[in-house]
Parts: structure tokens; sequence; C-alpha cells
């Protein structure tokens, strides 16, 4: 049941009166509807509808493209991850299960400080683990969303360590305007007691929206001022160039 207090009708648009009601309903689908839910014709004509709202804009296609993987999964390159369930979880770190196999792990914090998603693929038999931190992003400019990921890494993987699994680490980045692949290798640092991970070794993609859902990639064309298209920020890029000695399959650029 929707509070008409927050949520409205007009010239037959669905209305909120603000983006806490927004987001508090985003909450609601994402914990009790199907993982297919912001996929329905309405959420790519919402698009059309808040053109000139970039952050309605960028919240709305975070939604869609994480049920798009959901619901039918990706593949790139020599990479894939698969259809899954959705689990949602509060707060800045869950735990992860060794008893799923497959499972996206979705924050219902808004504008969560480190990814959108968390693909996680567990081999009980093998002992191994596969995490994907995945963030969408259409804006011109992001933080460098892997180093935010990684400075929670031993929080993340606290219970797949513990049960004694080896655990393989991919970042994907999916954007408009952006296609690349970096080896990136661990970083440790020395504490007085210890010694802990700034970031294992891990391999970073970019992924392109189109590659994912090419109706959302043509809306996004259609409604967008020209060169107002995301790409990756120049700093992040040379971030992953200066951590890695490898060469990037595809250099990230404008225009792929």
């Amino acid at each position: 049941m929707l509070d008409y207090r927050y949520f409205y009708l007009e010239n037959s648009y669905g209305r909120c009166t603000c983006g806490l009601a927004r987001q508090g309903m985003v909450k609601f689908l994402r914990i009790h509807a199907e993982e297919s839910v912001f996929l329905d014709p309405e959420w790519y004509q919402a698009l059309m509808s808040f053109k000139n709202n970039p952050s309605v804009i960028g919240f709305t296609v975070e939604q869609m493209v994480i049920s798009k993987l959901a619901t039918s999964g990706l593949c790139w390159a020599d990479t894939s991850i698969p259809a899954a369930s959705i689990t949602s979880f509060t707060g800045t770190v869950t735990s992860l299960s060794i008893e799923k196999e497959s499972t996206y792990y979705v924050p219902l914090m808004f504008n969560f400080k480190a990814i959108d998603a968390l693909y996680v693929e567990v081999n009980q038999p093998q002992k191994t683990a596969r995490l994907v931190a995945i963030q969408i992003t259409v804006a011109k400019r992001h933080t460098d969303s892997a180093y935010k990921f990684f400075a929670d890494w031993e929080a993340w993987t606290d219970s797949l360590t513990r049960s004694g699994f080896t655990i393989t680490p991919l970042f994907l980045w999916i954007v408009e305007n952006t296609r690349g692949k970096a080896e990136v290798e661990a970083r440790l640092t020395e504490l007085r007691q210890r010694r802990i991970t700034v970031n294992p070794s891990y391999v970073a993609h970019w992924v392109m929206i189109d590659q994912v859902d090419k109706v959302l990639a043509d809306i996004l064309a259609i409604i967008r001022p020209e060169g107002d298209a995301g790409v990756m920020n120049p700093v992040i890029f040379q971030h992953f160039c200066n951590l890695s000695d490898s060469i990037y399959i595809q250099p990230p650029q404008a225009g792929l």
C-alpha cells in the first residue's frame, strides 16, 4: 500500500514528493519484489520523463542495470557472470554466505560508498569463491570505488577466509563510453603488530551499458546532451595504470 502523502499521480505519471520517498520505495521493492522489478517498460519511460534530472537518471539506471544482471547475467570478453537471486542488506558490509552458490548482494543504503552490487560465486567442493564488485555510473566523473571497496576487504571476506576459501576478486565498472581491462597487483601495508591488505591482486574491467541493456543505452543516448555521456575519470584511469605494469586490452576512451 502506498502512502499518498508521498506518492501521487500527475498527468497519468506517478510522482513522489522527495528523493527520500523514492529511495524508500526502491528499498521496499528490492526486499519484496522479484529481481526483474526495474525492467518493466514504465522504468524506461521514466528516464524520458526525468531527462533533465541527472540524479534521478543515475539512480534509475543503477536499479535497472542491477535487475538486468540478476535476471540475464552478463558476458563480456572472456568473462561472465550469470543470472542469480538478489540478497539485499543494510549497513556498510554484510556477511557472505558460504551456502549460496551464486548471489548478488545489493546494499539498501542510498549512495553506498563503494559499490552498487557484489556478485559472489561459491564452490563448496573446491573451496573457491569469486567476488565481482560492481559499480554502475553514468556520471561524467566518479570517485575511486575500487579503493573504497578494498578498504573493507578483510571485513567483506571474513566468512570466506575463516572457512578456508581461496578468493578471486574482480572489480567491474559499468559505464557509458569506456571499455577496458587492467590487472592490479596486490598492495600490503605494515602496522605495528601485523600486515594488512590495502588491496589483493585483482582484475578491473570496464563494460559499456549497451553490453548490458541495448535499449537502455539507446534511451540514454537520446535523452543526454551530446558530449554529456559518462566517461571514466582520467585520474582514476591513471591510478590503475600506476598500480599495474600490464597493458590494457583496449584503453578506455570515449565513443567506442
